[in-house]
This record gives structure tokens, C-alpha cells and sequence, in this order.
């Protein structure tokens, strides 16, 4: 009977790789912030886009509606974000992000960006963008054939949701850091809100 090489298929290497960077991760925000990997992958989506709801983060991440939900509970007892009903429909609630989770984030950043460096020592930066595109050609050469998008997670856990921890870590983190954006935006919005008290109080 022939044998299968399971360790050298790039499936097992993919795969082997993402549970190493969602351990890495998860160690350092832990430590360093005392956040998961899913509230800190939340924050992610919140800081690209405040006021979200709770389905269109779900969707953004491809996980199920109630995957996100004891997340967010846990968010918001933390005093990370606030539900607010949104005015437009009220069966629905958005999710904002509060002073408290935007001084904590420039540390879940350094922790991003912590494991981003260890992970990426000494590969040229090259030979990075080339498994970037390569590992994007194999999803979509099994997604067109397959018809099959990211896992869906349904442990009520985002911890074990690898798919997308790599992006999330190399993207959120590098870019932000050199852009500045991101902390750009937060000065902006709390500028924006003390001067609505000055001119409403």
C-alpha cells in the first residue's frame, strides 16, 4: 500500500505554520495586554471600521453569527467595546470600541508585530511577497474548484480560527506601524469627541 508524505504536503505545512502563529500570538496578548487572539482580531475589524454590528464582523472573519457573540460579551465586560441599538434599525446592535481598548491598542500592536519579526527572521523580503502570492493562488485554485471559502469556527472560540491569523498579524500590524494611521485616526476621533462636549456641554 503507498504511503502518504502528509508532513512535506503544503496543506500540513499551511496549516502547521497558522497554529504556531495563533499560539505565538495568543501567548504575547495575553501576557503583555490580557487579550485573546479573538478579541484581538475584533479590535482588528473595529479599528479598520468602528460601529460595526455583530453579523458584519462575523462576516468579515467568515465565522457564524453566534461564534462572535460570547467574544463580544466578553469584550464588553472588559470594558473593550459598547453595544449601542443602531438608529437605522434597532433590531440590530453596533459595536464600538472604547478609550480603554484604543490605549490598549498600540500594545496589541507591538505584540503583532513582535511575533511578525520573530516569525519572518531572516527571510528575504522577497522570498515573503512570493508565499504571500503563492499561498493566495492556492486558495482560489481550491475555492473555484471546491466551492469552498475559510473555515468556519463553531467552538465559540475565535482562538482556534486560523485561517486569517497570518494576514491579520503581518497587515494589521507592519502597516499601521509605518503609516502611523491607525494612531493617526485614534488622535483624530478624540479630538472629534472632546470638541463635541466643548460645543454641546
Amino acid at each position: 500500500m503507498q504511503k502518504y508524505d502528509f508532513q512535506n504536503n503544503i496543506g500540513f505545512i499551511v496549516n502547521k505554520t497558522a497554529k504556531a502563529f495563533v499560539k505565538a500570538l495568543e501567548s504575547e496578548l495575553r501576557e503583555k495586554v490580557g487579550v485573546t487572539v479573538g478579541q484581538w482580531k475584533v479590535m482588528v475589524m473595529l479599528i479598520n471600521q468602528d460601529g460595526l454590528t455583530q453579523k458584519e464582523i462575523a462576516e468579515r472573519l467568515e465565522l457564524e453569527g453566534p461564534t462572535i457573540i460570547p467574544i463580544i460579551d466578553k469584550m464588553e465586560k472588559d470594558d473593550l467595546v459598547v453595544r449601542k441599538v443602531d438608529p437605522s434599525d434597532r433590531r440590530n446592535n453596533k459595536i464600538y470600541r472604547t478609550e480603554k481598548a484604543n490605549e490598549l491598542w498600540n500594545d496589541m500592536l507591538k505584540c503583532a508585530t513582535k511575533v511578525r519579526q520573530v516569525s519572518l527572521k531572516d527571510i528575504p523580503e522577497v522570498n515573503i511577497d512570493i508565499t504571500k502570492k503563492a499561498l493566495e493562488h492556492i486558495y482560489q485554485n481550491l475555492r473555484n474548484q471546491f466551492d469552498v471559502g475559510c473555515s468556519v469556527n463553531t467552538n465559540n472560540s475565535l482562538s482556534d480560527s486560523r485561517a486569517g491569523i497570518i494576514h491579520y498579524t503581518s497587515t494589521a500590524s507592519t502597516a499601521a506601524i509605518r503609516s502611523g494611521k491607525i494612531e493617526e485616526k485614534l488622535r483624530l476621533q478624540k479630538g472629534k469627541n472632546l470638541s463635541e462636549i466643548n460645543t454641546t456641554g
